[in-house]
């Protein structure tokens, strides 16, 4: 069953009254379910298991938000805490895996994992456990852009119930010492957003990392060391294949003066 980005389950502050805030919180959350599906796929990846699920806290239930692989549970529907057996999150030898995203000493959610074939490892456990981690970071990165969000609508809001000030006289023409410079850039056009990926599998690290942390404890090259041992393997084959004749008429001259020594 093929599972894409959940469609938002609530939206704060529908009523507020200004409009475009509730569009600008909607796509906030919309931002955070795609990061969830991310991390569902990079758990399915570095596990090998046949489906990762995430769900979470939605008023008095949880939900699942993101899901990916065969059989997968359907985003939007229920997740059954008594079902799932969460006595396992600790097993490492099962083939279900179970843990909790936990934000500020509370489970605001939970990282689900099935295999079919292969059961869990402990490294399994560890590696689902970081990036349960990085689930309570992405919910924290969407409330923090939705009270900026908020914000900066009620000082709008408060700017715009202001008594209005005198009009200004429209001027003919523009004032002396005025000069605009169009090719002027401004200090945002400079920032720019730079995105590192891992040169094995893909997945997005930090500044300065090569590959990621699942693909270095597994011994994954990067593909520039890839790169590096195929030029050094080529360079190796071209300086046998340029020197060839005259090693072998090193090994031929020193096998005759072997012989000869010997007879006599």
């Amino acid at each position: 069953m093929a599972h894409g980005v959940a469609t938002p389950l609530a939206v704060a502050d529908q009523h507020s009254g200004f409009p475009g805030l509730a569009d600008h919180v909607l796509n906030a959350r919309i931002e955070l379910y795609a990061c969830l599906q991310l991390l569902a796929d990079r758990a399915r990846f570095v596990t090998g298991g046949t489906w990762a699920a995430i769900a979470l806290h939605e008023g008095n239930e949880f939900v699942y938000c993101a899901a990916a692989g065969n059989s997968a549970p359907v985003i939007g529907s229920e997740f059954n805490i008594k079902t799932a057996r969460p006595e396992q999150s600790s097993g490492a030898d099962e083939k279900s895996l179970l843990v909790p995203v936990i934000r500020n000493s509370e489970t605001v959610g939970y990282f689900q994992l099935f295999s079919e074939i292969a059961k869990f490892s402990d490294h399994d456990l560890h590696s689902i456990t970081r990036l349960a981690d990085m689930v309570g970071t992405a919910i924290s990165c969407m409330e923090a852009e939705q009270d900026s969000i908020a914000d900066e609508h009620r000082s709008a809001r408060a700017v715009m119930t202001q008594s209005p000030k005198p009009m200004v006289p429209v001027l003919w023409h523009a004032p002396d010492g005025l000069a605009c410079d169009i090719n002027k850039k401004s200090p945002a056009s400079d920032f720019a957003v730079s995105v590192y990926a891992c040169e094995s599998c893909g997945f997005p690290v930090s500044r300065g990392r090569v590959i990621c942390v699942d693909c270095e404890e597994r011994g994954n090259p990067s593909a520039t060391m890839a790169r590096l041992l195929t030029v050094t393997q080529k360079e190796d084959e071209s300086w046998f294949s340029t020197h060839g004749y005259t090693i072998a008429s090193l090994l031929v001259s020193a096998l005759v003066a072997a012989i000869i020594y010997w007879l006599h």
